[in-house]
């Protein structure tokens, strides 16, 4: 189904999705209605809405769901007004092709993060510690099927090497042109790490995001941190030399601290404030990838011919964007 196609008045019927998001919610008469956030082929999403009158069997993220829907606009979205739906058991469907999938190259991409064998890496702590993460086949896949979030931005499969990615170049480039003393090499190792927790934090179920039990209890954070210091006592620590203990223990530390910091805020998150330049760049190139994906997403998912996307909360407050209109 072609969401851009659809006409307010128009039936659809006998149309399949993959449900990513199903909100059991109660309207101002006190009445039950489903909010639902349904995936098209290709992953597109469209809002729907299953009212009191309508509603039967429960809707979960990750099911299959048949419907028989009116095409609705609300706010200048379109809307399906489903008038009968049915649950689908999984030996009904396959809805692979209706997951969210990162269009980069995931292969590609873990390479650069994680393979620093190139000449353009020197520091052998850091390199002993990165082969540990390039050379573990499981985490390798997880890193590369992850979503890098439940919600807000990121959350499909492969977003969390995409968001990574998207935190290395940016850091990479602005350390570059910013004629600061970084240390490259530990900045981008932060770069690379700084959300890796996030392989135990999330997983798909039916190709929906959700946050695991240790996620939930842990958070990433944390769960970043304990990886990259136990990997490192086990596989780094055992090769320094005694004279270089100290130096050694202080990478370490300064290494795990752009990890833990990464969220700039203790009310976001962090067990500590950014206390490094590396540390703060890290910040915020993760709050530049996510907050332009959450502005692109909702240009993207605008109606063609609006102005304004629906408020979203970016940068401490709600706002609509400018839609450029297009061209001739």
């Amino acid at each position: 189904m072609d969401i851009d196609e659809l006409e307010p008045g128009q039936l659809v019927s006998d149309e399949v999705f993959l449900v990513a998001d199903a909100r059991l919610q109660v309207d101002r008469r006190g009445q039950n209605y489903y909010g639902l956030t349904l995936n098209c082929e290709g992953g597109r999403q469209v809002e729907g809405k299953g009212w009191a009158d309508n509603i039967g069997a429960a809707i979960q993220s990750g099911k299959g769901l048949e419907v028989l829907a009116r095409v609705d606009e609300y706010r200048g979205k379109k809307q399906l007004n489903i008038q009968r739906y049915k649950v689908l058991s999984p030996e009904e469907y396959d809805l692979s092709g209706h997951v969210r999938t990162t269009d980069i190259d995931v292969d590609a991409a873990f390479e650069t993060l994680f393979n620093w064998e190139r000449d353009e890496f020197s520091n052998p702590h850091l390199k002993r510690l990165m082969a540990e993460f390039h050379g573990n086949a499981s985490f390798a896949a997880q890193f590369k099927e992850s979503p890098a979030a439940s919600r807000h931005h990121h959350n499909y499969r492969g977003g969390l090497i995409e968001h990574t990615l998207e935190v290395w170049n940016l850091a990479d480039g602005i350390s570059g042109i910013h004629g600061g003393d970084f240390d490259r090499e530990l900045l981008l190792c932060g770069a690379a790490l700084h959300d890796a927790g996030k392989v135990k934090s999330y997983r798909l179920v039916a190709g929906i995001s959700e946050r695991t039990e240790t996620g939930e209890l842990l958070d990433h954070i944390f769960i970043s941190g304990s990886m990259v210091s136990n990997l490192w006592d086990g596989a780094v620590k055992p090769h320094v030399p005694a004279e270089g203990a100290q130096e050694a223990a202080r990478l370490k530390g300064l290494l795990l601290h752009i990890v833990l910091s990464h969220h700039g805020k203790f009310e976001w998150g962090s067990p500590v404030l950014p206390r490094t330049a590396e540390a703060v760049l890290i910040h915020y190139c993760d709050i530049l990838s996510s907050t332009l994906h959450t502005c692109f997403s909702a240009i993207e998912q605008t109606p063609s011919g609006e102005l304004w996307t629906e408020s979203i909360y970016i940068m401490d407050q709600a706002r609509r964007l400018f839609v450029p209109p297009e061209g001739p």
